[in-house]
């Protein structure tokens, strides 16, 4: 007589959950579980995090659709819930980036103020050269590039200081490119930087 199998369900799920434990190593479920750690953390604070880093990594599967949300290792841990870039039909939108590394999480040229929120001197090349090449790790890893990029609004911490100095690194990455550009000066930016970079580009 053959075995009956009672729960056929239950390892169809079992087979489902193993396929994601599998993805689950690679860079998107960790991009998930950054934005669920993110959100998490906003709501309920260190057990929160914890609690929204699982739950990020169980919604992982809504990060693989064509449009929508994508996160890649390649870039900078994000400071809130939200994606390295936003896909919507032909166009990526890329969230406001900085120049923290991804590996490290520092800051090159030296962060604009220290732990007691006092000013540093830094080096406005250092971090315009770093957030424009996290910018394109994120473009990369999605299959574009630098090259399909239209549009950048740019936020400075310092337009007086670090305008020429940005504006000399941005020129060698740019000038035959020529997309469109806005820069505007803020009062602060979410953490010790003096640049960030909103970009628009072409899938």
């Amino acid at each position: 007589m053959m075995p009956h199998d009672d729960h056929p369900e239950e390892e169809e799920d079992s087979s489902i959950i193993e396929e994601i434990v599998d993805i689950g190593e690679g860079a998107l479920s960790k991009g998930a579980e950054i934005i669920g750690t993110a959100a998490g953390l906003a709501v309920g604070g260190p057990v929160g995090a914890v609690v929204g880093g699982v739950a990020g990594k169980t919604a992982v599967s809504k990060l693989m659709g064509d449009d929508g949300p994508f996160i890649t290792e390649k870039g900078p841990s994000a400071v809130g819930a939200y994606p390295h870039l936003y896909k919507a039909g032909d166009l990526l939108f890329v969230s406001g980036m900085g120049p923290r590394t991804p590996d490290t999480n520092e800051i090159p040229g030296g962060p604009i103020r220290d732990d007691d929120g006092n000013p540093l001197d830094y080096d406005i090349q250092a971090q315009t050269h770093s957030v424009i090449n996290n910018v394109r790790a994120i473009l990369e890893a999605h299959g574009s590039s630098l090259d399909e990029v239209v549009d950048i609004l740019v936020f400075l911490v310092d337009m007086e200081r670090d305008f020429p100095g940005y504006n000399e690194v941005y020129s060698h990455y740019f000038a035959e490119i020529l997309p469109a550009r806005t820069t505007v000066a803020v009062d602060a930016l979410p953490t010790s930087i003096a640049i960030e970079l909103k970009v628009i580009a072409k899938a």
